[in-house]
């Protein structure tokens, strides 16, 4: 190859490099919807989170710091998460789901003081102008509760109300607010009422595909 080639090569590569931003870090703070503990192996790869970092073709790099069985009052847990992480360029905090399992008056208050508690440790360490989207938490189909089929009417009060909180709060500390309520049409919950299979993954993909490429 002619030499003034390997320079014109060299030089366009240069430029590129430096042209193209690298991709953002977003962390994903969630509870078993955001780890995907409910898919089964085989289908992993269709993890919502999954799904969106590819469709995202190298411009973002979502970190999967889901959990299973996590509630918003799971504060020394997000503690551990900053100290793991000591850099992002937003977060995403998906929680209220277990929550909603406690059908007293006090479970909204204690997960909106938990969320804006997390918000304001996530700014104190990544900076003030972090940009941080809630994620209300999704539907559940209550003929599929199994054990917890009792309270269903209850939980799903709560998950309304949850997420009506969510995005005030959202509104008043200067966040970004989605709701999944309603996203994951009940048979992509027969399992358990509550976790969505591969195509209630893709769903919820759907919606948050966009949110996160604007996070910013």
């Amino acid at each position: 190859m002619p030499r003034i080639l390997l320079i014109f090569l060299a030089l366009s590569l240069s430029l590129f490099a430096q042209t193209t931003p690298p991709p953002r870090t977003i962390i994903l703070f969630g509870d078993s919807i955001t780890a995907g503990g409910a898919l089964p192996q085989a289908e992993r790869s269709l993890l919502w989170l999954t799904q969106i970092q590819q469709q995202s073709s190298g411009t973002l790099t979502l970190i999967n710091e889901g959990k299973g069985g996590r509630p918003t009052h799971s504060l020394p847990e997000f503690d551990a998460m900053l100290s793991r992480h000591p850099k992002a360029d937003a977060l995403v905090i998906a929680l209220g789901m277990n929550d909603s399992r406690d059908i007293t008056p006090q479970c909204v208050p204690k997960a909106v003081a938990n969320l804006k508690a997390m918000i304001e440790k996530a700014r104190t360490t990544y900076g003030p102008a972090l940009p941080i989207l809630l994620v209300g938490p999704s539907n559940i189909n209550k003929a599929a509760l199994g054990p917890t089929k009792p309270i269903a009417n209850e939980r799903e009060a709560r998950l309304r109300e949850l997420n009506s909180a969510f995005e005030k709060l959202a509104a008043e500390t200067k966040s970004q607010f989605v709701s999944l309520f309603g996203t994951v049409p009940d048979s992509s919950l027969l399992k358990d009422g509550v976790h969505p299979d591969a195509a209630g993954n893709t769903a919820i993909a759907k919606v948050l595909a966009p949110r996160l490429k604007a996070l910013r």
